[in-house]
């Protein structure tokens, strides 16, 4: 039977949350664009206008790199199994060259490399399922591959 090992969000983050991000942003934008007036001198506005622009950069640099190129993937006895919701392949563990994944993120990104390209290419990232404490430690799937793969 195969065991869920990505977050049951990975639909939202790859499919909802960049188009949202890009209505938010762009109405952030039109908002202090259209409010300068608001701040007392124009240095100040200007000072404003770079920061959200900035961040909104960052943010949508960031969202449109990671979160569609996600996948959701299951554990099934010697393999995986890996989805990008509109293809679905099996790669048994024995073919996992290695797993890393991200510390202090949010949320927190699992990276697999093979030893051979699959049809999703050399590597995949995934979204571990959500923990409260996180503190400086990676996902405990990337433990839980870890030890699976180093058996092969």
């Amino acid at each position: 039977m195969a065991k869920l090992i990505s977050s049951k969000a990975t639909i939202f983050y790859k499919f909802v949350l960049p188009p949202l991000w890009i209505v938010l942003a762009g109405s952030i934008i039109f908002f202090v664009h259209s409010n300068l007036a608001s701040f007392h001198t124009r240095g100040e506005a200007k000072t404003v206008r770079l920061i959200v622009i900035l961040a909104l950069a960052v943010g949508t640099v960031l969202i449109s790199w990671v979160f569609p190129r996600l996948k959701k993937v299951e554990l099934l006895a010697d393999a995986l199994q890996i989805s990008n919701f509109s293809q679905t392949i099996v790669v048994p563990l024995r073919d996992i060259e290695s797993v890393s994944g991200s510390i202090l993120m949010n949320p927190e990104l699992i990276w697999i490399r093979f030893r051979e390209p699959t049809e999703f290419g050399a590597k995949i990232v995934f979204i571990g399922e959500y923990r409260i404490s996180r503190g400086l430690t990676r996902h405990p799937v990337v433990k839980e591959l870890d030890n699976l793969i180093s058996k092969w």
